[in-house]
């Protein structure tokens, strides 16, 4: 069975778990593979292709990834990482285990994880993290890795001024985020790829997409709720815009997959599917197990009626 790389962020929307379902519908090797709405990288990283191109327009995840790949000591960021979480006092059970934590809690049959025991050194962190000046560097990296593995659900949300503002999770730094982020570098070490901050339909990214022979898009979802899409940054403009792009692809023959959610809970992606309507004949639409969703923000609606899909050109 085919062993696939996990992300090391827990970025809402990933694919890990469905890459098994897009993976027949990519080229055998795509050659230049362009990544677009990448997130949290789980389908590039896993692409069987010569090279590919990392597109986001979140500049801080995109930093953090590309730091995480291009980390020429694996082992050393690790020893970082355990030695700050000494300097803030929180727990760490890939080195400790989970127990003599718990066994430091004031109500130890609480569900919380070990919240009670890190919440003073997570806001210490946060702090630190924020007042950094300079956000791209590799002490800043370091630590908004760290708040990831102990903020809310792993999540990552930053303020409009590049604020880190999560509250504290449950979780640590375990021996599961540490295999991830050592399997995830590991991976993109013996693998051509670049990571580009820009808009989807930037003059950058179409002159990346120009140079590929396939492109995947995974765009934030119209009609569901998350993270990347609370404040409606997504909204159906963005929809039309990368409707538009699609259809450049249709006309120059560029091979593409778009993924999406087209009905959910009585709501439906009406300009996906007004679009889907009109280009039947001219693209396939495969339908997606939704159940593979873990999302916290979905766990509420999981069993609703929801129509996950790929579309790919005939």
């Amino acid at each position: 069975m085919t062993s696939f790389v996990k992300s090391p962020i827990n970025y809402t929307g990933n694919k890990y778990r469905i890459f098994p379902q897009l993976m027949p519908y990519f080229p055998k090797n795509a050659g230049v593979l362009v990544d677009l709405f990448c997130g949290g990288a789980t389908v590039g990283a896993n692409a069987n292709c010569r090279k590919v191109v990392f597109v986001d327009n979140n500049r801080l995840v995109i930093g953090l990834l590309d730091y995480l790949a291009r980390c020429k000591d694996i082992d050393k960021f690790i020893q970082t990482l355990f030695k700050l979480t000494d300097k803030f006092g929180l727990s760490c059970s890939a080195v400790n285990g989970y127990a003599v934590y718990k066994e430091k809690l004031q109500d130890k049959g609480t569900n919380n994880g070990l919240k009670e025991f890190n919440s003073k050194g997570f806001y210490e962190l946060r702090n630190a993290y924020n007042a950094m000046p300079d956000k791209f560097t590799a002490d800043a990296f370091n630590l908004l890795y760290l708040l990831i593995m102990y903020g809310f659900n792993n999540d990552i949300r930053f303020s409009q001024d590049g604020r880190y503002n999560l509250p504290i999770g449950k979780t640590d730094l375990n021996k599961t985020n540490i295999n991830k982020v050592r399997a995830f570098n590991e991976k993109m070490s013996a693998t051509e790829f670049e990571f580009v901050c820009t808009d989807f339909d930037s003059d950058l990214a179409k002159n990346y997409i120009e140079q590929s022979n396939f492109v995947y898009a995974d765009p934030p979802y119209l009609i569901t709720k998350a993270t990347y899409n609370e404040n409606g940054k997504w909204d159906n403009f963005a929809e039309y815009r990368l409707l538009g792009l699609l259809d450049d692809f249709l006309r120059s023959g560029k091979k593409f997959m778009l993924s999406n959610v087209l009905e959910k809970k009585g709501e439906r992606n009406e300009p996906l599917s007004y679009w889907i309507h009109k280009r039947e004949r001219k693209i396939q639409i495969i339908d997606i197990d939704f159940h593979y969703r873990s999302s916290s923000y979905n766990k509420k609606q999981r069993d609703g009626n929801e129509r996950e899909i790929i579309i790919i050109p005939r």
